[in-house]
């Protein structure tokens, strides 16, 4: 039985970027000198390409750690004569290791999931993944984005996790098959059944890769193709000379009739009524066959984005219902510097007026109750889940109404002035709530 865990404390670091280095001449030409290469590939007669889209698609490029336990399986070719060398006979031989444990790490040069379902995932990976993006990552206001489309991240990181999963167990796959191989150089086949499979997600990277979206039109059909921003490389379809490999097909068809009637008059007129019907399987097949992978790969692109669409909603952000979140707000001091979006005072929420979540992006969060041993929230008639901002603004108020220069009381002056000096520092005021 495969036990299998993941473990979900991570950090999502800012959004980075990667500047372009060709230019969009570059990147026809490196379409042409893909489809023109190709064996009984694309005819460039007949192939249009319209000007290149300049786009930053997203991308996640994770690290982590793996610890997976497995057993490896082993087959050898066994070739055995009879004493008078006259009969062999052949058999295969299994041998299964003991259980072997394997602690490694994917790093971001090798990890990296497209998050979008805008275009072809297998095209994109193709032409956009390598180890150059690790290394070439710039802060966003350090890339220029002029001209450029930005597709924003579609996938959040909890539809990320389904894809690394799948990237890492590949990778761990691999590393222990090398490992058996070690040890058996000689073996006809290795597999590996993994007995227990954990990951540990350490650090997730947000990251705009640049890329030039070509549309194509190829017999009488239109492709997307891809080339990367930063090395050139093409992905896309492949496309196919449906003339030559029909003519090919045929030619072939005669050939063999030719060689299997022993009547070669009757083969040749049998191979040719033959060839008609292959070449016109062969083109039609030839044509239709990119055809019939881009569309099912349209439908697939679509199923996934229906089956995600729940755990799509927050993108790349963590969920505002998070402890994380709450903690950053109650010691954040963004409503310094925000003060069009302070809170409404609204006389009908009394002594919290000020910390009315009307209109507040944070509205979501509900009040809470925290301990409070020595009154320091009554005193500045608090309830325990304000902002630094609002304490100060408690305290503030209390200044204006109980300090002694304007005949107010002493005693609530020093108890106003006690609790403010424990509650405007997040770690004192932390220590507080747990007392």
């Amino acid at each position: 039985m495969l036990l299998r865990t993941r473990v979900l404390c991570y950090t999502v670091h800012t959004p980075r970027g990667i500047n372009f280095d060709l230019s969009a001449d570059d990147a026809i030409r490196r379409i042409q000198d893909k489809y023109g290469r190709r064996w009984l590939g694309a005819q460039l007669d007949y192939l249009r390409l319209e000007t290149p889209s300049k786009e930053f698609l997203p991308f996640y490029l994770c690290s982590g750690r793996i610890h997976a336990s497995f057993v490896g399986n082993v087959s050898y070719s066994v070739n055995t004569t009879s004493g008078d060398d006259k009969s062999a006979r052949s058999s295969t031989r299994y041998v299964s290791t003991s259980l072997q444990t394997l602690d490694s790490v994917f790093e971001e040069n090798k990890t990296q999931i497209y998050a979008g379902y805008k275009y072809n995932v297998a095209h994109v990976h193709h032409a956009l993944r390598g180890d150059q993006l690790s290394y070439s990552l710039r802060k966003m206001y350090e890339v220029d984005t002029t001209g450029a489309i930005i597709n924003l991240f579609e996938q959040s990181t909890g539809t990320m996790l389904k894809f690394v999963e799948m990237e890492v167990r590949q990778q761990a796959e691999e590393t222990a098959r090398s490992l058996v191989r070690s040890f058996h150089p000689s073996a006809d086949s290795v597999t590996v059944e993994f007995k227990e499979f954990a990951f540990h997600l350490d650090d997730v990277t947000p990251t705009f890769v640049p890329c030039f979206v070509v549309k194509a039109e190829y017999d009488a059909e239109r492709y997307t193709l891809y080339v990367s921003g930063l090395n050139g490389h093409v992905g896309g379809p492949y496309l196919l000379n449906s003339v030559y490999i029909a003519r090919t097909t045929a030619l072939a068809t005669l050939a063999a009739a030719l060689l299997l009637v022993p009547n070669k008059v009757a083969g040749f007129f049998f191979g040719s009524v033959a060839c008609v019907a292959t070449y016109y399987a062969a083109f039609f097949a030839a044509r239709w066959y990119p055809v019939m992978r881009r569309n099912w790969n349209r439908q697939k692109r679509e199923r996934l984005r229906r089956e995600n669409l729940g755990l799509d909603q927050a993108g790349y952000r963590p969920n505002t219902s998070s402890q994380r979140i709450q903690q950053e707000y109650r010691s954040s001091t963004y409503w310094d510097t925000h003060a069009y979006q302070q809170r409404r005072h609204t006389g009908s929420h009394g002594p919290r007026s000020a910390s009315s979540s009307s209109s507040s992006p944070y509205s979501s969060f509900s009040a809470h109750s925290v301990a409070d041993p020595l009154g320091y929230y009554r005193a500045l008639g608090l309830h325990g889940d304000e902002s630094v901002n609002e304490i100060r603004s408690a305290y503030r108020r209390i200044v204006l109404k109980q300090h002694p220069d304007v005949g107010g009381s002493s005693e609530a002056m020093v108890k106003a002035n006690e609790a403010y000096r424990v509650l405007r520092d997040p770690k004192r005021r932390a220590a507080y709530d747990q007392s």
